[in-house]
């Protein structure tokens, strides 16, 4: 399984209520998650992929939908 693809899962499982459908391309904030769902999402990383994702890294740009995320994780995962 992706790195999307196991995000949307979480996304799903964890974040959004029962029936919210969650694509790759869906903006965080169209799912109505906050600030603290996105730590959820960084802390998830961090222990699924064993990637830590620099500061400098968590802006808008990648933290606007999964496939933004993915992408930014790809880069730094080892």
């Amino acid at each position: 399984m992706d790195i999307a693809s196991q995000l949307i899962e979480f996304i799903k499982s964890d974040l959004v209520a029962p029936g919210v459908e969650v694509h790759v391309d869906t903006p965080f904030e169209k799912l109505g998650l906050d600030s603290f769902s996105l730590i959820e999402i960084i802390l998830f990383i961090e222990r699924k992929f064993g990637v830590s994702i620099p500061d400098k890294e968590l802006n808008s740009e990648n933290l606007h939908s999964v496939k933004t995320l993915a992408t930014c994780v790809e880069k730094y995962r080892k």
